[in-house]
């Protein structure tokens, strides 16, 4: 879900239409990926960029002077994933020696805005079948904390805006943590209130929603669409690796 973009990411859009195909690449996977609506990229051993598409810098709203002069940047070059270069040259490393492809979870701040997205690396091979880079594709998507999802699975895309004006910046945080599965008391630790306070909120939650208990708060949510809204305080910028041990 992209928000609107800046003027100058408007003009960096119209300008930019792709990097040159690097040294090695073959012309079909060249136009599969200058011609494709998603976003990828490639990187050297060095972990310095070779090629990225529009798709790519759109995502990222990557400056039009760096998008133009990708190729010998690095991750800190790129403001969108510098807050990140570690844990992304960790993941490139990862797929380096593995010689496999490798997934990561990722949330990033752009703008005033929260992107997250599943990042795939694959190895980038020569002629001669030797691993001379990585190529990313990434996918956007939004979500804040892969165990929310994991622990509540839930269809639909996370949203950063609440959906109704009743309810309270603190009745929304509640609210998350109840869909959570969290009790009473994990609430109150957990926002650091009193157990009465939080008695209190859920209280009000009642009150203003029309129901009785807990379990009918719930599936009134799910039915609005409630459950998919991530409050400020537990949006967080991250990036997990998702591999197995032996890799």
């Amino acid at each position: 879900m992209y928000t609107a973009l800046s003027n100058e990411v408007e003009t960096t859009m119209k300008a930019f239409s792709g990097s040159i195909a690097p040294d090695g690449m073959s012309r079909q996977l060249f136009h599969f990926f200058d011609k494709s609506d998603e976003s990828w990229a490639i990187k050297d051993t060095s972990f310095k960029f070779l090629y990225v598409n529009q798709s790519y810098v759109e995502f990222l709203q990557i400056p039009l002077d760096i998008a133009e002069n990708i190729t010998g940047f690095s991750y800190e070059g790129v403001p969108s994933l510098a807050s990140l270069k570690d844990k992304l040259v960790i993941h490139d490393r990862k797929v380096i020696q593995s010689g496999m492809r490798v997934e990561a979870v990722g949330t990033v701040l752009i703008g005033d805005a929260f992107r997250s997205f599943i990042f795939e690396k694959f190895p980038y091979f020569n002629e001669q079948g030797e691993i001379v880079g990585t190529i990313s594709h990434l996918k956007p998507f939004e979500r804040l904390s892969l165990g929310y999802f994991l622990e509540m699975p839930f269809y639909g895309e996370a949203t950063f805006t609440p959906p109704t004006s009743i309810l309270s910046k603190r009745e929304w945080e509640v609210l998350f943590l109840l869909y959570r599965g969290l009790h009473r008391a994990h609430i109150s630790h957990f926002l650091n209130i009193s157990e009465y306070s939080a008695r209190n909120i859920i209280s009000r939650l009642f009150l203003k929603t029309g129901v009785s208990s807990k379990e009918q708060l719930l599936d009134l949510g799910l039915k609005q669409g409630w459950h998919l809204y991530v409050p400020p305080r537990f949006v967080s910028i991250g990036y997990d690796i998702l591999f197995k041990e032996n890799i």
